[in-house]
């Protein structure tokens, strides 16, 4: 009995195994994918206050959701209002017990709740300074040029104040990515991919390019980018290093590189992981965490994409004659497989017949035993 639980829990994994590989891998690189699919999730703004709110104040919030600024300026933000004089709910309570809270009306602001961080990524009074310091800041403007221009990934190097320190983290950061973009290739985009969807540029629309941007923490038109950059991660709030962050897609930063850990080897890593091909396309089971940004991405993406020719209509399709592709043992870039396809096909053949083999081969013990 137990020989033959294991074999159908081995034959179910295996089976698992396989389904993913044909359902989750593309050959767009992960950077383009998330350019084009992985829309940033919204941080959480709670004006605390206690009675009614003025009709400047109440315009204040507004900004800080769709009806507002941060609709126009598409920034992925929310905002609720919460009156404390009328039982909110328990965890927003807590929520204002644990910020240090000033004179009301008192802004709170957290990361998405898909994050699941739980403490307050930044703070303060509500005005309409603190929503412009919240919603962009020149650094931001500069991210949303880059990537929407169609770069690769941006990497913040946010300094830890100590002149040498930093000198020597970002001429590291500079020498490893001129490296990396010179030697590195991007993934062959397949035709399937680009009429699936996918992608909405061609081969030549990708761009193999690396931008680097420095970020002191005590720039004031920086705070709040400040403050969600170090609580992105558990920790980074207290360390004195310079830390690296590759930024990429809709502005998402992939994980934070750390004094001693800002190396080639985790450079080459991180540049490696972002031009590969997307071998999951779900945000969540990727690394790294949505930053707050206000971009049109989808007008940013539109204007990229003019370069695709128009793909063929059914009237079209069934206007023209069938066409025989012979598949030869090297690679073939003829319209009925590409390379990739025949290796993915080659996984699933030997797939199956190990599934095969195992199943007869359980199918004969058992009937040997019967007899």
């Amino acid at each position: 009995m137990f020989r033959r639980t294991s074999l159908a829990r081995w034959l179910l994994s295996l089976g698992a195994v396989l389904c993913a590989v044909s359902v989750w891998a593309c050959s767009v690189p992960v950077f383009r994918y998330a350019l084009e699919h992985w829309t940033g999730d919204p941080f959480q703004a709670f004006v605390f206050h206690r009675g009614p709110l003025t009709e400047s104040q109440q315009a204040t919030a507004r900004d800080l959701g769709p009806d507002g600024l941060a609709g126009k300026v598409r920034a992925n933000l929310s905002v609720r209002t919460v009156d404390l004089n009328r039982n909110p709910p328990p965890e927003l309570s807590e929520l204002s017990r644990t910020v240090e809270i000033g004179a009301l009306p008192w802004l709170v602001v957290k990361f998405p709740a898909s994050s699941r961080l739980k403490s307050a990524v930044w703070s303060g009074p509500l005005s309409a300074e603190s929503v412009g310091l919240l919603l962009d800041s020149p650094a931001r403007k500069e991210i949303v040029q880059c990537l929407g221009d169609g770069q690769s990934a941006v990497w913040l190097l946010l300094e830890s104040g100590d002149d040498a320190k930093d000198s020597a983290a970002a001429a590291l950061l500079n020498e490893r990515l001129k490296y990396l973009a010179a030697n590195l290739q991007l993934p062959k985009l397949e035709a399937q991919d680009i009429a699936n969807g996918l992608v909405s540029v061609g081969q030549e629309g990708l761009r193999l390019e690396f931008s680097q941007l420095r970020i002191s923490r005590d720039d004031p038109r920086e705070s709040a980018f400040v403050r969600m950059l170090l609580g992105a991660e558990a920790d980074l709030a207290n360390t004195k290093s310079p830390i690296v962050f590759p930024v990429f897609g809709q502005g998402r930063a992939l994980y934070a590189l750390v004094g001693e850990g800002i190396k080639r080897e985790t450079i080459d890593q991180a540049a490696m992981f972002l031009i590969g091909k997307c071998s999951c396309q779900v945000k969540e089971q990727n690394p790294g965490i949505d930053l707050l940004l206000a971009a049109d991405w989808k007008g940013l993406i539109k204007a990229q994409s003019g370069g695709i020719p128009d793909l063929p209509t059914m009237a079209d399709l069934t206007k023209s004659k069938p066409v025989t592709v012979t598949v030869s043992g090297g690679e073939s870039n003829g319209p009925g497989r590409t390379s990739a396809h025949l290796k993915l096909n080659n996984l699933m053949i030997a797939g199956g017949l190990i599934l095969a083999i195992l199943v007869g081969a359980g199918i004969f013990r058992l009937r040997k035993k019967r007899s």
